[in-house]
């Protein structure tokens, strides 16, 4: 299945020395946009390796180019330069068929408008993507999907409420339920506690911060300056550069 999605080339060894540890890895990962005569490099020659069981905060103010960044780190866009390797897989690589797959087997998305269905229960949202992956019975996926819920502290008497039933902190948690349904090695959360109360946000902070003890890699794109007291590492970004603020 892997080999469908270009893992690297390279000896056992360094399999063993470094493919077990990093999850994501960019070298000079650049991408830029032209508006009439106007090149702006949104992310401009990146790079870093993160491993697994990471906590990553990525800060900066609007324009920043934090976003721009995960949407390439989620193979929601293509980079027009450099090299991105995620948990084996060379990205660019990718036809646009095996981009659909790599997302669904490797990567969790949180965004900050949870972006639940809205017709669905929670149980139905968190067993949307292990449908959309195929290959395990609807007893399975069920029994999954709950399991994931009472991970993220989902009574179980809501399970079947669809999201406009919930609260706020409520349907976060369900979609960072959703986003485990297909166990992937990547989360990757967009402003997760961005329509939350401070206190709701700290909640989910310390789930995120959880899963990446439980060996995810976790990479947060926030403005919640909090975010960074409890990441292992975290980048500053200004005009499409980083820095490694702390670790």
């Amino acid at each position: 299945m892997d080999a469908e999605l270009f893992p690297l080339k390279q000896s056992q060894e360094q399999a063993d020395a470094t493919t077990a540890a990093v999850t994501v890895r960019a070298e000079r990962l650049s991408k830029f946009f032209q508006i009439r005569s106007q090149v702006i490099q949104a992310v401009d020659e990146v790079s870093f390796a993160f491993t697994r069981g990471q906590f990553v905060a990525i800060l900066g103010p609007s324009g920043s180019g934090k976003s721009t960044l995960l949407y390439l780190l989620g193979g929601l866009d293509r980079p027009d330069s450099g090299e991105l390797v995620i948990d084996g897989v060379d990205v660019k690589r990718l036809s646009a068929s095996q981009e659909h797959r790599f997302r669904r087997q490797k990567l969790g998305f949180v965004f900050q408008s949870f972006h639940l269905i809205p017709g669905l229960t929670a149980l139905e949202n968190v067993m949307l993507p292990m449908e959309l992956m195929g290959g395990a019975s609807d007893a399975a996926m069920h029994e999954r999907a709950r399991m994931l819920l009472r991970q993220v502290d989902i009574d179980e008497n809501r399970h079947h409420h669809i999201p406009g039933k919930l609260s706020g902190g409520q349907q976060q948690r369900v979609a960072i339920a959703r986003a485990l349904a297909n166990d992937p090695r990547v989360i990757l959360a967009d402003e997760p506690t961005g329509n939350l109360d401070s206190q709701t946000g700290k909640l989910i902070v310390a789930l995120l911060k959880q899963l990446a003890e439980q060996g995810k890699t976790v990479i947060v794109v926030t403005h919640d300056a909090s975010i960074a007291e409890v990441a292992d590492v975290c980048l500053g970004m200004q005009d499409g550069r980083i820095s490694v603020e702390s670790i």
